[in-house]
């Protein structure tokens, strides 16, 4: 059985990426050698499981039902256009929240112990809630882009997550394919119920 590359994560509705898309358009001026995520592809990982059996991914979307159980709706708000690692060597650019919500933050630690319950590694790093905009390529152009980040404003966008998505990603040539495995509401039924 083949294995897929697979991950969990929450997606944005269609105004708050058409607003992202509109933000990379800013920053793409500076003429920064920079990866773009394409809009629809942008979304915030909860849990990076990496290369799942084929056969696994209904132990996984389980496991995911069983933490989206309890979760009341999120409301997200992003307000902040940062970087990785910072703004004086930026390696990826991201929008996020100014402060992780406790409900996104006690979503993340039940898919966190549901995954690791069914034999995949707990994540080394603490929980960095940031829908990822562009990779950089290069130091080219580094300072223009710097300070278009300081001067983009990124108006509040607020949404309520509607759902967890269990999602495969595939690699080609134009970037990578997200398809979703599985997408499961909010309180929808645990396994068994």
């Amino acid at each position: 059985m083949e294995a897929v590359r697979t991950f969990i994560c929450l997606q944005l509705p269609a105004f708050a990426r058409d607003r992202l898309a509109s933000t990379q358009h800013q920053l793409r001026a500076s003429g920064a050698q920079v990866s773009w995520v394409k809009p629809h592809n942008i979304h915030l990982t909860l849990k990076f499981l990496g290369s799942v059996p084929a056969e696994r991914l209904h132990e996984v979307v389980r496991a995911v039902q069983r933490a989206a159980v309890p979760a009341p709706p999120i409301l997200l708000e992003l307000t902040v256009l940062g970087c990785f690692p910072n703004r004086r060597a930026p390696r990826v650019i991201w929008a996020g929240p100014k402060q992780l919500p406790e409900e996104l933050r006690n979503l993340q630690q039940r898919v966190e112990k549901e995954t690791v319950a069914i034999g995949f590694p707990a994540e080394s790093r603490p929980f960095s809630p940031h829908f990822t905009l562009g990779r950089v390529r290069s130091g080219r152009h580094i300072g223009k882009l710097v300070a278009a980040i300081q001067e983009e404003r990124l108006e509040p966008l607020l949404f309520e997550a509607a759902e967890v998505i269990v999602m495969a990603s595939r690699l080609h040539a134009s970037g990578a394919l997200y398809t979703p495995v599985s997408r499961i509401p909010w309180n929808s039924p645990a396994p068994g119920h």
